[in-house]
């Protein structure tokens, strides 16, 4: 049972310089909550769920966030510049309280909690189960789609190997939907023995559904489980003289060798089912891997960014939040689930709230013991890192230290965590766009980009577009504020942007205006003068001038340039097809 506490007497104020006199009144609040187990939620001025947390004792736990003291975890700090209110949630038990904390964060996507951000740039391999004649196909994806899934593999290359084996070895189509309802004839590929053409029927349904069930079953890790019979086959046809069955029957035995030892990890003389946890973080990011193991193998490694890691956070506490969210996405979330809790989790740094994990989520947690147990956690470690440097070539993010720097570059009152950067492009009014690009943290979040269409403005003019822009997506009360706004240009565009902030009266929200790097000049003169890029910011008549090794520098223009591409890709693709004749 849940019971929601509010306090409605409690005055929010607006000022973050009196976060002193806010942070004694909290205490004051604080001091009267029960010591019973529940939920505290930290708030902005707007109301907004900055942080959600869990406690055995809320008085207990909640007091000491506002004490008059500075916290060693300067992620504490910050949040509590923020905070202007908090609500608790009482529950009946600590484990209670542990799976509401999980939902609540899940829910409110809160900035300062550590968050599971799956990823899913690891490669997969989906069958669609519900075709009479499926393929195996190689994707980056995981959707809700009724399909199967299986992996994620460590490589590309390992997982188009391990297609191209199954393939070949039980003769499956690898052909597109479209080319294989469109086929009148067998391909090559058929003549060359390696599929059974069932575009042209050369095969029943109940044949072909057969073939991939064997290579699904390789999938799941059960390949060991064929061995024997294809090599009575094998040793059957050979003594047959069906010197081809005999010869596809070994290329099978080679792929599933092949797959098995690719994808399992054997742990001799313990068969057991046990989730595997570990991470690898480098300052501000981190990477959690929990490796499945089933029967003694592994048969799937699943991978999750940690969003808002402190480098202060003990590694058994950041242990406890990942397992925590991962089992509670792992109920909601049937996306590529296929295999069952383990009763067994063994993590690589014991947890300080042992009985509580094991008490709510019904299982036992181990710390290696063995050779065995440490290799265990030594791949999963190893594929925790492999992943956080792959992110790290992938994601281009820059980190709080440049997000600091534009705070303090900028003037601002505090860290722009939500960078938003609109631009337009157009040829002489015609096709005109505009685009917006989202950075979170440092990080472009490419799910967050939009493309418009300007509607309202007719010729070539980008003032009046870059208003009509911005109107339209600060209109949109439901989606989060951006902390910072910059457009693509210099005091013109601004001006549009402070019009449309006063328009709509919204508070608390920075601007830019990001203008190029300019030279000027002639062919006749000697020198040539040039110019830094240029920041304008509202009611300061000169600009900031950004030198290229600045942190700040290289984050607003990477912010800026991205903006440029996304419209001008967008620009392009109407103006193809409108010279196609089909915009």
């Amino acid at each position: 049972m849940f019971l929601i506490i509010l306090d409605p007497s409690l005055k929010f104020m607006e000022s973050s310089k009196e976060r002193n006199p806010i942070r004694t009144e909290l205490l004051t609040k604080a001091k009267e909550l029960a010591t019973t187990p529940g939920v505290y939620l930290m708030k902005s001025s707007e109301k907004q769920v900055l942080y959600v947390g869990k406690a055995k004792s809320l008085k207990n736990r909640v007091t000491t966030y506002f004490q008059p003291v500075v916290h060693e975890l300067g992620r504490i700090e910050l949040l509590l510049s923020n905070v202007i209110d908090f609500e608790v949630i009482l529950t009946e038990t600590e484990s209670e309280a542990l799976i509401l904390e999980c939902s609540l964060i899940k829910r409110y996507k809160p900035k300062f909690n550590i968050r599971l951000k799956d990823d899913k740039h690891f490669p997969y391999i989906k069958i669609r189960v519900d075709q009479d004649f499926p393929r195996l196909e190689w994707t980056r994806k995981v959707r809700s789609d009724g399909a199967r899934y299986f992996g994620p593999f460590a490589s590309a290359y390992l997982a188009r190997l391990v297609l191209s084996l199954l393939n070949e070895s039980y003769r499956l189509r690898d052909c597109s939907d479209n080319t294989f309802l469109h086929r009148s004839r067998p391909c090559i590929l058929f003549q060359m023995d390696q599929c059974s053409a069932p575009c042209v029927k050369h095969v029943t349904a109940e044949e072909y559904h057969k073939q991939i069930g064997q290579a699904v079953q390789v999938l799941e890790g059960k390949g060991t489980e064929l061995l024997a019979e294809i090599e009575a086959q094998m040793s059957e046809a050979a003594a047959d003289e069906r010197f081809e069955d005999a010869a596809r029957a070994r290329d099978q035995l080679h792929a599933i060798r092949v797959i098995t030892e690719t994808q399992a990890v054997s742990q001799p003389g313990r068969e057991v089912d046990r989730d595997v946890f570990a991470s690898a973080r480098k300052g501000a990011e981190a990477q959690g891997v929990v490796l499945q193991v089933r029967g003694g193998k592994l048969l799937a490694v699943k991978h999750y960014y940690l969003q808002n890691v402190d480098d202060g956070i003990p590694e058994s506490e950041l242990l406890v939040d990942f397992l925590s969210q991962h089992f509670l996405l792992e109920e909601t979330q049937s996306e590529g689930n296929f295999l069952k809790r383990a009763k067994e989790v063994l993590l690589s740094s014991m947890p300080d709230d042992l009985e509580l994990i094991e008490r709510t989520f019904g299982v036992q947690v181990y710390m290696p013991d063995g050779e065995a147990d440490q290799r265990l956690v030594q791949v999963a470690q190893t594929n925790a890192k492999h992943a956080l440097e792959q992110g790290e070539k992938r994601s281009s993010g820059h980190g709080y230290a440049a997000l600091d720097d534009v705070m303090k570059k900028l003037n601002l009152d505090h860290i722009p965590r939500r960078i938003e950067c609109f631009d337009i492009s157009n040829t002489g009014g015609e096709e005109a766009v505009a685009s917006r690009v989202v950075f979170i943290d440092g990080s472009p979040e490419k799910e967050l980009y939009r493309r418009y269409k300007i509607k309202t403005v007719f010729g070539s003019n980008d003032f009046a577009m870059m208003r009509e822009v911005l109107g339209r997506r600060l209109s949109r009360i439901e989606e989060e504020k951006p902390d910072l706004i910059v457009v693509d240009g210099g005091k013109g565009q601004l001006s549009q942007a402070v019009a449309v902030l006063e328009d709509l009266n919204i508070q608390g929200v920075a601007l830019a205006g990001l203008a190029k790097a300019r030279t000027e000049g002639d062919f006749q003169s000697k020198e040539v003068k040039g110019s830094m890029e240029r920041i304008f910011l509202p009611n300061r008549v000169n600009p900031v001038v950004l030198l290229p090794h600045t942190k700040a520098f290289q984050l607003l223009t990477h912010v800026r340039d991205e903006a440029h591409r996304f419209a001008i890709s967008y620009h392009r693709l109407l103006r193809d097809k409108k010279s196609m004749g089909r915009g």
